[in-house]
């Protein structure tokens, strides 16, 4: 009985160093004016959309872009694990100046009155940034929305031109399976190459969703 040859984690071209270095797609007209909104909204304002939509993505962008013009960056990041700042956190929101930029991933884990203590903390930042999957808490600069297309392309600058070819039929099903959470597609994409279910790097069968689901839940 042959065995399927072990897949190494940094052979996978769905590992995550290669999703993490995945840009995000606008052009650059549409990133000035996506920079002029953000002033116009006195840089305090809201990127929305559901979960795996690119939110995060496209925070660490404008992060990177708007240091580029001579700010500094203070980043929180929440998680179902981790619902609020640390103390330090805390402290350097305080002390955030008229040429600070805070960024809070993942808003939506803050309670109401620790959103309300951040605010006040964040009165004297220039700017204030916030990822959520829901809007309210300030205006909204960008509401995401995912489709197939844009799973396409992400895997397209992930694998070569043929094998991105022979997956293509696959990805509208994954897509759907997933409701567009496009990291979670990525994902199962992981777990099925890891576990060999892509022969020769992916797999051909009709049953691809099944495959890369069954290695998802199994994990």
């Amino acid at each position: 009985m042959n065995e399927q040859p072990l897949r190494r984690a940094r052979d996978n071209p769905f590992r995550v160093s290669r999703v993490h270095s995945l840009r995000y797609r606008l052009d650059d007209p549409d990133w000035q004016i996506l920079l002029d909104r953000l002033a116009r909204h006195s840089y305090r304002a809201a990127l929305v959309g559901p979960k795996g939509s690119g939110k995060t993505t496209l925070l660490e962008e404008l992060e990177q872009r708007i240091e580029a013009r001579g700010w500094r960056i203070a980043p929180v990041r929440l998680s179902r694990e981790r619902r609020r700042p640390t103390n330090e956190e805390w402290r350097r929101l305080s002390d955030a100046g008229p040429r600070h930029l805070v960024t809070v991933d993942g808003v939506e884990q803050l309670s109401w009155w620790n959103w309300r203590g951040l605010s006040r903390r964040c009165c004297g930042a220039g700017g204030l940034i916030v990822t959520s999957h829901t809007p309210g808490r300030l205006p909204t600069l960008r509401q995401h929305r995912t489709n197939s297309g844009l799973l396409v392309e992400l895997v397209a600058e992930l694998l070569t031109p043929t094998q991105a070819s022979q997956l293509r039929p696959h990805l509208d099903q994954l897509f759907e399976h997933h409701q567009g959470n496009l990291r979670d597609c990525l994902r199962s994409l992981y777990d099925a190459w890891a576990r060999g279910e892509h022969e020769g790097a992916l797999a051909t069968r009709d049953d691809t969703v099944n495959a890369v689901d069954t290695s998802r839940s199994a994990a």
